[in-house]
């Protein structure tokens, strides 16, 4: 099992479940990046036999033939992208560099293997860009039309994807989950964010105030552990060929998950809202269906938003407690 992106913050959650049912995970990370939402499980007895890590640069073609041809994997999940569409509007090249040829170099080392692992192309529903105003749930066979550089990179992936299916017969699935969060979730997304700066005031380490944006966008929101279980059904039961939404079929506006967060502080806070975090490209409404994913594997959402960023928070209250 070849699993990249498995630091990240989906990826390590998902080996975790992989390593639970005693599978044996190489691991692909970034030379020289951070390892901590892996801890949990270095830290047990049985990472040496179950996840060995591997450093190697995606956008690095010919390390990507290495690893391949040395492991030779029977399933691939493909996690590891640059995930930020604020960042993909600092840098698009940088954020395509990452998302398209880093996908591309991984499917031409599978191919040049001469091995056909089933691999799971991890997309983003922000590949819709403009087709979440049509007003309606968001299904797979609505255009990908995205905004941002990130969302560009993804569709652009997913068409390499579809391009190596359907030339070199590779068993190809596509995903494309809708904004999700939970414990390890980085602080340059808006949940977490919120979360940690809540955790720095209650431990007084800042002042009780909150630093926000847009709160009247609506979004699908899952939690990350209904959506590594998602990946994990759609690579065992998916199509060959097909691409599924990850998502709840329901959307919140941010400012009802903010009131969620403020409701769980031990601390009353002041809601600020900061006009650097504005973003005039932002989509209103991202929501879509999750039924075709449903009716091949039975996936469904079961986590609560409540209980998921209850999780959140109490992760941020534990990070910010151990930098004391």
């Amino acid at each position: 099992m070849l699993v990249t992106g498995v630091a990240g913050f989906a990826g390590s959650h998902l080996a975790e479940v992989l390593i639970s049912r005693g599978i044996e995970v190489y691991g692909l990370v970034v030379p020289g990046g951070p390892l901590d939402n892996l801890d949990g499980i270095r830290s047990r007895p049985h990472p040496v036999t179950c996840l060995h890590l591997i450093e190697a640069d995606i956008v690095n073609e010919k390390t990507l033939v290495r690893v391949v041809a040395d492991t030779r994997p029977e399933q691939v999940y493909h996690l590891a992208a640059a995930a930020s569409v604020r960042q993909s509007l600092r840098d698009p090249g940088g954020t395509f560099r990452v998302n398209v040829l880093g996908t591309r170099n991984l499917l031409e080392a599978i191919r040049r293997a001469g091995i056909t692992p089933r691999i799971l192309i991890v997309s983003s529903a922000e590949a819709y860009g403009a087709s979440a105003s049509k007003g309606t749930l968001l299904r797979e066979d609505d255009p990908l039309l995205p905004i941002s550089p990130y969302g560009a990179s993804k569709a652009a992936a997913e068409m390499l994807a579809c391009s190596y299916w359907y030339h070199h017969k590779l068993p190809i699935i596509r995903v494309r989950p809708f904004p999700h969060t939970g414990p390890r979730h980085a602080p340059n997304f808006v949940f977490p964010d919120w979360a940690r700066q809540l955790a720095e005031a209650e431990a007084g380490r800042r002042p009780p105030r909150l630093e926000v944006g847009n709160l009247e966008i609506r979004r699908d929101i899952s939690d990350v552990r209904d959506v590594v279980a998602a990946y994990i059904l759609a690579l065992e039961k998916g199509e060959v060929g097909a691409v599924y939404n990850v998502c709840t079929g329901r959307a919140h506006t941010l400012r009802e998950a903010l009131d969620i967060l403020i409701g769980l502080a031990r601390l009353p806070v002041e809601v600020v809202v900061d006009p650097a975090r504005l973003r005039p490209t932002d989509i209103k409404v991202l929501t879509g269906t999750s039924q075709s994913l449903h009716a091949c594997t039975g996936w469904a959402a079961a986590s609560s938003l409540s209980r998921t960023l209850e999780n959140l928070l109490s992760y941020w209250r534990e990070q910010v407690r151990l930098s004391l």
